[in-house]
């Protein structure tokens, strides 16, 4: 599924609705534009793209480095 096509999904989704609050008022939650919700979903997906070349005396060329380390939630 692509970016365009999952933000449509999520904002679909969110239509209706509701978010209580920790003391049970409602809370005000701006629907977001699709175009929001790509833009963060392509940043997820590419979050792993983090790193720099690096030569390789072994293959006698640039190799790919990723600096990514998941972090823990």
């Amino acid at each position: 599924m692509n970016s365009k096509k999952l933000a449509k999904y999520i904002v679909k989704q969110m239509e209706g609705c509701t978010v209580r609050g920790l003391s049970e008022d409602m809370l005000y939650v701006e629907k977001p534009f699709e175009s929001t919700l790509e833009f963060w979903i392509e940043q997820f997906k590419l979050r792993k793209c983090v790193g720099h070349s690096e030569w390789s005396e072994r293959y006698q060329c640039n190799i790919w480095v990723s600096d990514y380390k998941e972090e823990d939630e």
